[in-house]
This record gives C-alpha cells, structure tokens and sequence, in this order.
C-alpha cells in the first residue's frame, strides 16, 4: 500500500493578545497551568511553519483550539489555519474550550479580571469550521449541541472518524445512543471498503499513566464501556488530547478486541509535540517531534527550554505560596481551579516543608526521613548517586516526566530505586489515604512506555 503520513497535534488553546497580558489576575492565571497564554500566537505560528515544509499528507487537531471559546481566540486562530490550509489538508474537531462550557471566558485589565467576553457558542463552530472537515466529509453527524462529528478520507485507503464527545447526554463526555449507532455503522462502511480507519476525539478513552492523574473528567463518561463498545465494533486506533500529556496505551475489550490509544499533549506547552503517524501495511509507525524555537516578542526562544521552564514553575509557584501567608497559599491554589479556602488551614504544617523544597539537597530530604524512622526504605546506592541533586530539581524531573512520557526510570534504575523508597516512606507514614495509588502512579510515571518511535 502507499504510506500515509499525518501530524497529530491537540491542545492548541489560542490565547488572543487583546485579552490582556498583566495584572495581578493574569499573573496568577497564567501560572496555573503547563500551557502558555499570550505566547501562543507566536509558537503556533512556528509549529504551523515546520508543519507546512513537512511531507505530511494531512494535519489533524483533536479539540480545544482556543483558551476558552473567546471569539477574537476562534478568529485569529482562524486566519492561522487557513495560512497553514495553503500547504496541507488540515481536519478538526471542536471540544469544551471552544464553546466555553465552564462560561468562564477572561478578560485581564490592570489587577482586575473580567468575564463579560463575547465568546462562540457550541451550534456556531461546525459552520465556523466548516473548511476544516465538515464540508470535505464523507459522512457526518450533528449531536444535540450543534457540533459535528464526520469521516474524511487522507489517503488512498486512509480514513479519519473525527468525534466530537462533548456530552454523552447523561453528564459526561462521550456519545448519545444515536450517536453511537453513527459511529459503529461508520466503523463497518470503512471495513467494507477496505478502509484503514483511525478515530480521533478529545477526551480519553483510557486513564493514562494513572487514573489519579488522568481519571474523572479527563475521560470519557464509562470509559471502559465506551472503549470496549468502540474495539468490539472494529475501531484499533485513536487519537486524543486533552490531559496534556504524552502517552500511548492500549484496552483489550472482554471480548479480546485491542483499541490503541495516542494521547497528544498540548501544543503550546512542554513538551509541545507534534505526531508524525506514517500509516504502512504493518501499523502505524509514530515519531514524536518536539518544537524546537519560537520567535517572542522580537527574539528567538529555545522552546523546550522556555516550556518546561514555564511547566516546573506551577509547581513551584504553589510552594512559594506557602512561604508568603495563608491568603497568597489559598489564592494561589484557587487560581488551580481548587477551593483554595479549604486548604488554607495546611499553610502552617506547610510552612517548614516550603522552606526545605526550595533548599534542601536530595541527602537533606533523605536525613529527615530518617529521623522520622523510614530511612530504610530509600536504597543507599542510589542516594549516594543523587544526593547533591537539590529536591526540587527531583521533583520538576518527575513532573516534567509525567508531561512527556519519558519514564526517566526505563534508563536510570537507581532513579527508579529512590523515587518507589521515597513513595515507600509515604505509604509508611500514612502521608495520606491514598499514599498506595500514589505509590502506584509514581511507579507507572517513572516506567512510562515511551511514545516516540513506536509502531502501534
């Protein structure tokens, strides 16, 4: 067969500059999240660039292409894809951000925030898009929102099943019982047709690396059920967004149907990937490109540098909080989108741990759980290795390994060995009631299955 070849990118979140870009609020908005605000323009357009001199056949977004639904995001980014459309086919799918369903749009003036922006609602996009899948499908089907889901043929004997899950009916993601008829008699015509069909949606349909992490709402409404419906029905590949973060995992139904699941982190924040997925006869084979540079505000930035940077700090910005007072703790936990007045009572406890993550030395973390009597569980070689490493820097690897799937203990065992002894100490001081599936999600972060050169 002729090869195929795609780039998979999701999580475009524009964010317009005539939103605002200082103030108290935007400060606090914009370091509350691993992607960026007002560089997003400009890293688009530099993906945008790569993606247009690449030998793609097609370019596929799988959902929330802008911050939060805001018009003037929907119309610049727009204008980006119909510069980029000059030189590949590019399909989308809307998601929740574009049509603002938390209907909090922001506006950020002086130290004030304000939600009076004109934003589009979820029937406006199908239309809005139209040049960007709908008009050149195949088949289409438009759920009770107005959105739309549509087939559309890449290759020679390629075919997307582009979904729009935003609301299964019953309160989650996912897909109405029509819908769902839709998409299986979809799955059948292209088998009939001798079709290779990948799927691409916005929400998971497997809670990677670890449902503490990517369960709830970042999935599907019965996922299990979702996704065995969807392998039983035929479906073996797809393609997703939305937990910005870089994984690839598979789901065997009961049945003992396999559906292979890409997830694509956000484009405009660490580690800004782009898929490059050549379909061939036997699979799909994925490399994973990261952005390289981005030219801001009149100077060329390093992008992996720049991002991970910017992905480490809302971790740090958290703890800072807890240095400052009680009220910067909470408002600093509430720009998460928490109920930062609930937590405002740890700020003491919290205090001399603050202190220690910003000074404190891998050796130093390993005396005070000593004292605490859970020395025995961190292995000795491996603190002899990493002992200078401040405790920060261990922790931003570890967040920054989440965010890439890049398990840092497939290559390092002695990283391994110290990250479980540390997860170990926790389960032994009852650090919490979830210090197990804690135990567990660490171990699964720090053995992730890579995601680049792979064939699925």
């Amino acid at each position: 067969m002729k090869e195929t070849k795609l780039i998979v990118i999701a999580d475009t979140h524009h964010f317009s500059k005539t939103l605002g870009d200082n103030g108290r609020q935007y400060y606090l908005r914009s370091g509350s999240d691993q992607k960026c605000l007002l560089e997003t323009g400009d890293i688009l357009d530099a993906a945008f660039a790569e993606i247009a001199a690449s030998d793609a056949d097609a370019v596929l977004i799988a959902g929330d292409l802008t911050n939060d639904g805001e018009r003037i995001c929907h119309e610049e980014f727009r204008e980006k894809l119909y510069r980029l459309q000059k030189k590949k086919p590019v399909y989308v799918i809307t998601a929740t951000h574009d049509w603002c369903s938390d209907e909090n749009p922001r506006k950020f003036s002086g130290n004030a925030v304000y939600h009076d922006v004109p934003v589009m609602a979820s029937h406006e996009l199908r239309d809005f898009y139209r040049d960007f899948g709908p008009d050149a499908a195949d088949s289409e089907y438009i759920t009770h929102l107005g959105v739309s889901s549509y087939t559309v043929d890449v290759g020679e004997n390629v075919r997307i099943l582009a979904l729009n899950d935003d609301q299964n009916m019953k309160g989650a993601a996912g897909f109405s019982e029509a819908h769902f008829q839709w998409i299986e008699a979809q799955i059948k015509k292209a088998e009939a047709q001798g079709k290779i069909l990948i799927g691409m949606e916005h929400h998971l349909l497997i809670a990677h690396v670890h449902s503490l992490i990517t369960g709830g709402g970042t999935c599907v409404g019965n996922r299990d059920e979702v996704a065995s419906r969807l392998a039983d029905a035929g479906l073996r590949y797809m393609f997703v967004g939305h937990s910005h973060i870089q994984c690839i995992d598979s789901f065997t139904s009961a049945n003992g149907n396999t559906i292979t699941e890409l997830n694509v982190s956000s484009l405009v924040g660490y580690p800004a990937p782009m898929a490059h997925v050549t379909v061939k006869d036997d699979g799909l084979h994925v490399h994973i490109e990261k952005l390289k540079s981005f030219c801001y505000e009149g100077k060329t930035i390093d992008a992996q540098s720049y991002l991970s940077t910017h992905a480490v700090s809302l971790i740090d910005r958290v703890v800072e909080g807890a240095l400052i007072s009680p009220a910067e703790f909470s408002e600093r936990l509430c720009a998460l989108g928490l109920k930062g007045e609930n937590f405002q009572m740890l700020y003491y406890p919290l205090h001399p741990f603050a202190k220690l993550y910003f000074k404190a030395t891998v050796k130093t973390a390993y005396n005070l759980l000593r004292y605490l009597g859970c020395g025995k569980y961190i292995d000795r070689a491996a603190l002899e290795k990493f002992k200078d490493r401040p405790l920060k820097a261990f922790v931003h690897d570890t967040w920054l390994s989440i965010l890439d799937g890049q398990g840092k203990g497939i290559d390092d065992p002695d990283y391994c060995k110290l990250v479980l002894g540390v997860a170990d100490a926790l389960v032994h001081l009852r650090a919490c009631t979830l210090t197990l599936e804690i135990r567990q999600a660490l171990r699964n972060i720090i053995s992730a299955r890579k995601s680049e050169d792979i064939i699925l």
